[in-house]
């Protein structure tokens, strides 16, 4: 996945949250701002940076070109495109901290934790979602459960 589509994600992802109720703040990434998690990024979407001297820094391959005397050092990004709808919190007790994440990947979570089981063994999912239209129609589909079970509340408490 790149960034764009994480962008376009993202904006899908962004009304649905509050319907599965996820109330933290919704703002758009500025640049050099918002981090994400999500990787697994072509490398062509990699970002290149030159260095003179060959040194080794985590999670970068570096390269010599056919012309050039400078190494090319290459990094996954962290940063969401600007624009990009990101949602975000303060979170800690003693020592509270800004947390925020991308839209898709807030719901992402939202859906994965609603349809896995934690064990021993660790968490086994019940559904798999290997696509993001999966993982769309399972949210619009815990928000129709979700507003079919406020409705049913409400004809309890009214014939009561």
């Amino acid at each position: 996945m790149n960034l764009r589509i994480l962008k376009k994600l993202s904006k899908r992802a962004a009304p649905l949250l509050p319907l599965l109720g996820d109330n933290r703040q919704q703002f758009p990434a500025e640049r050099g701002d918002g981090h994400t998690s999500t990787t697994g990024h072509d490398r062509k979407h990699w970002l290149r940076m030159r260095s003179i001297h060959g040194e080794e820094f985590p999670g970068t391959i570096k390269y010599k070109p056919r012309q050039g005397a400078h190494w090319i050092a290459m990094r996954e990004p962290w940063d969401a495109l600007k624009g990009t709808p990101m949602v975000g919190a303060m979170e800690g007790y003693y020592e509270p901290e800004w947390s925020e994440e991308t839209a898709w990947e807030a719901l992402l979570d939202i859906v994965w934790w609603e349809y896995v089981i934690c064990d021993e063994d660790g968490p086994i999912p019940l559904r798999r979602f290997d696509t993001p239209t999966k993982v769309l129609a399972t949210a619009y589909e815990m928000i129709a459960h979700r507003a079919a079970a406020a409705i049913a509340q409400g004809e309890k408490g009214g014939a009561a």
